[in-house]
């Protein structure tokens, strides 16, 4: 295996599909308002992002373990493409209903093809090095992706900045063909000579716990993409600078993750999970507090410092303790878990904002973060 070359396929594929799904993410509840839909509608056109991926995640991750990587991330990349495409085509909240349901499937297909490569690697050091090269290359698309995607909808219009990123998506499919095949991670010994029912992978401690963080760390990014946008609108403010302080949320967790080598030398990797899901709440309950410009800038780059240290390590955590045949399904089941989360915040925090306005659903997760976390704290996982 030609570790660069892995490296910079991982790099371009991961952060061109999460500029494109990523970038659409924050355009959509503006989209969708512009079309006329309602608090509560919008909360549902969010959360159909996560439906379909609620029922098959499990089983995507089981059939990528069975036949490799490399077609799913094909397909990933062809569904992306064709789902950001339609709304120039279906230009209504049709289109708009489509096209997040397909989405929301390309992205669990893609994601779970490419973590459960990414995670593969027989080697410890191997395998966390490329864990974390894809969730840089995460954050890097989601950086770029709003960036670029509000300065397009800002003179060209919603449509058409939703299409630009479809028509890349499937520009660089013939790149997976690149990609180059390896020997499957053996998994912890403990558990990895039984094949278990997906649902008794429950029963683990370090599972249960890397799951419900993985699903408070990912209520926590999508509700601020989702609703930002909505709140900065209260604010008057425009959709290249919605999309600048969003970009600037993902560029904040390029940045700690480059550092996060260095903070797991001298801290253990619970300790920094758990301090980042406490910050990230903190942080969202300060959110409606303030109108200006610089300090919600501040305010994102410090939520993107505490989500962009959780994601990684909540992944590797996941990986770490799966029986060797079932990395795919296993992954597949936290999606999974991650997904119903997504599907049910967005439906209550869209009734809860159409009652007490959009300042009340950053009250709402801020606390649903910080009970999440401390519900599960024992005095020695600090």
């Amino acid at each position: 295996m030609n570790k660069r070359k892995t490296r910079t396929l991982i790099v371009l594929l991961t952060s061109t599909f999460m500029f494109s799904i990523a970038g659409s993410r924050p355009l959509i509840p503006l989209y969708a308002d512009n079309l006329g839909a309602s608090n509560i509608l919008i909360g549902l056109i969010v959360a159909l992002f996560s439906f379909l991926p609620l029922f098959v995640s499990v089983k995507i991750g089981k059939i990528v373990d069975e036949i490799g990587s490399k077609r799913f991330l094909k397909l990933g990349l062809l569904m992306g493409g064709i789902s950001l495409i339609i709304p120039f085509f279906i230009n209504n909240l049709y289109g708009v209903f489509i096209s997040q349901i397909s989405a929301g499937l390309a992205q669990i297909v893609f994601v779970v093809a490419m973590q459960s490569f990414t995670g593969g690697f027989s080697e410890k050091d191997l395998r966390e090095y490329f864990i974390n090269i894809f969730s840089i290359s995460v954050a890097l698309g989601s950086f770029l992706g709003p960036l670029f995607g509000g300065f397009i909808s800002d003179f060209y219009g919603y449509p058409i900045a939703l299409m630009s990123g479809g028509v890349l998506l499937i520009m660089i499919i013939p790149l997976v063909k690149r990609i180059d095949d390896h020997y499957v991670y053996s998994g912890k010994e403990s558990i990895k000579e039984n094949n278990y029912s997906i649902f008794h992978l429950f029963k683990f401690k370090s599972l249960q716990y890397a799951f419900l963080m993985s699903a408070l760390i990912l209520v926590a990014k999508d509700t601020y993409t989702a609703f930002f946008p909505l709140l900065a609108r209260e604010y008057g403010i425009s959709n290249f600078i919605i999309g600048f302080i969003i970009s600037l949320n993902a560029a904040a967790g390029i940045l700690i993750r480059l550092l996060l080598p260095f903070m797991l030398s001298y801290l253990q990797r619970r300790m920094i999970i758990n301090i980042s899901i406490l910050l990230s709440g903190i942080v969202l309950l300060l959110h409606p507090l303030f109108s200006s410009q610089l300090i919600l800038i501040g305010l994102s780059f410090v939520l993107g410092i505490g989500l962009g240290i959780g994601q990684p390590l909540s992944i590797a955590s996941t990986v770490e303790y799966l029986p060797s045949n079932q990395i795919g399904e296993g992954l597949g089941l936290r999606l999974t878990i991650n997904r119903l989360t997504q599907v049910l915040t967005p439906v209550s925090v869209g009734g809860v904002s159409a009652l007490f306005g959009i300042g009340s659903v950053f009250y709402f997760t801020g606390f649903i973060v910080l009970g999440g976390i401390i519900g599960f704290l024992k005095p020695n996982n600090l």
